[in-house]
């Protein structure tokens, strides 16, 4: 282990190289989730340019350590981890420059390291007026929000499809450009997505088959009216009404913005301030914080007059379920819930329940219609799973194109290995019990991606492996 730091620090500088033998508190989650019997990290490397990126690549053919890819500060992500041996782990907060931000066309270029706070501060700082959409904090990479295919709340939610034009370093050193990017004395990488030939963008998103050094992502113009609106609904039944309207309400774009739907008890552990133990049932957290014992957000993003539009169907459909009651921006200062998942979906950053802070979290979402009676039959899957432990689990559902997403974090105590291995082990049965009802995992931890390959079909593992031996031959990214 000495000898590979030693040599790490001749190729790439000393000041890019952290022992992890050193129990950098900035890097313990690496520690607590990746190490295991069969595979160690034993350091971080942080490279400042692409040179130093690319002597890395090169050097680590012939090494007795793979490289795993980094995506966001704190985040374990999706990117595959090696399978065993000793693991050293590229952190590209240092390429963080914003390459260009094009006002005419509504994009920005920017690096790896490039936050969404950062970009957004960049945006107000040139008073230039767009959205920055996000997923779960400031903090987290833009490439990588884009890498884990992640979703935020406004119509620009779908992290991936705005997306457009890429620059990869590829395992042995090469960098590609996708799209348009790959044309000659081209003006449109960043414009349109799909270029000419085979679309390979996807290939390196939840996937350890490249680094991602540039990303182009479309940003959303601030929309002339903004109308924020929450429904609290009384009960189960009411729910799944609710998921039955929004269906037609998502399909035909009336209401463009990813609507998530959350129980009270989801909803206070995120957005009160409340110790997780004392929240109690979901009646009691509906109670405590003036929440409907489940809860649906969206937002309309238009012209001022077809705002006022879109809200008499809104508000016409959704008034015929029975005990639903609507709540708008004028509550947000009397409820703290809502003012925080307000500003989520105008892009503005929003803090969470500072009680989470001595938590972590395994990250997995399961996709299906549409659907109000597939929306019970989901969060009935989720409270008869096996939780001996009484673990807490976050839950919503995202309404997104086409899908619904059941979004679940599985939490444990920062540093509690039981109750991590308690998590793990919750998790794997999640996905197990998720899969077997026809509700296939969309996205979960890099640590966790064995459990869904057991439940995948051979045709896809088995392309998934060509692509990677055509890719990665000699197996850098493990």
């Amino acid at each position: 282990m000495k000898k590979i730091i030693e040599n790490l620090g001749t190729l790439l500088g000393a000041n890019n190289v952290i022992s992890l033998s050193d129990q950098p508190v900035e890097y313990q989650f690496l520690t607590d989730r990746i190490n295991n019997s069969d595979r160690d990290v034993i350091a971080v490397v942080t490279p400042s340019n692409l040179d130093e990126l690319q002597k890395l690549l090169v050097s680590s053919t012939d090494e007795s350590y793979s490289l795993f890819n980094l995506l966001s500060p704190g985040e374990i992500n999706t990117a595959p981890i090696p399978a065993k041996g000793a693991i050293v782990v590229i952190d590209l907060k240092k390429l963080n420059s914003i390459i260009e931000v094009n006002t005419k066309a509504a994009y920005a270029l920017i690096e790896p390291g490039v936050s969404y706070a950062q970009l957004n501060d960049y945006l107000e700082t040139n008073n230039i007026p767009f959205v920055v959409d996000f997923d779960k904090n400031s903090t987290q990479s833009v490439s990588g929000g884009i890498s884990n295919r992640s979703y935020g709340y406004t119509p620009y939610g779908d992290h991936l499809m705005m997306q457009c034009g890429m620059e990869v370093m590829l395992a042995n050193g090469r960098l590609i450009r996708t799209g348009m990017g790959a044309m000659p004395d081209s003006e449109s990488w960043q414009l349109f997505k799909y270029g000419f030939g085979p679309y390979i963008d996807g290939t390196f998103t939840q996937s350890s088959l490249g680094i991602i050094t540039k990303v182009g992502i479309w940003l959303m113009p601030k929309a002339p009216a903004y109308k924020p609106f929450a429904i609290q609904l009384p009960n189960e039944a009411a729910m799944n009404q609710a998921v039955e309207i929004m269906r037609g309400m998502k399909i035909n774009m009336l209401v463009a913005n990813t609507v998530t739907v959350a129980s009270a008890q989801s909803d206070a552990m995120q957005f009160s301030n409340e110790a997780l133990d004392n929240i109690g049932s979901n009646d009691d957290a509906a109670k405590k914080h003036q929440l409907g014992t489940w809860n649906m957000y969206g937002a309309l993003y238009n012209m001022p007059a077809n705002v006022d539009f879109l809200w008499q169907a809104i508000n016409g459909a959704f008034s015929q379920i029975e005990g639903a009651k609507f709540i708008t921006q004028d509550a947000t200062a009397s409820n703290p819930v809502w003012a925080q998942r307000e500003m989520k979906m105008d892009g503005k950053f929003n803090t969470i329940n500072s009680n989470l802070s001595a938590y972590s979290s395994i990250n997995v979402h399961f996709a299906s219609p549409i659907d109000g009676d597939d929306a019970v039959k989901m969060q009935s899957l989720l409270q008869d799973v096996n939780n001996p432990a009484g673990l807490n689990v976050i839950s919503q559902f995202a309404l997104t194109w086409r899908t619904m997403m059941t979004q679940l974090q599985v939490l444990y105590p920062t540093g509690d290995a039981d109750k991590l291995a308690q998590a793990r082990q919750l998790t794997k049965q999640l996905i197990e019990d998720f899969s077997a009802q026809g509700y296939p995992t969309c996205l979960v931890d890099a640590d966790m991606q064995e459990a869904v390959d057991a439940v995948s079909l051979d045709g896809l593992k088995t392309l998934k492996t060509r692509v990677k031996k055509a890719l990665d031959p000699k197996s850098v990214f493990g």
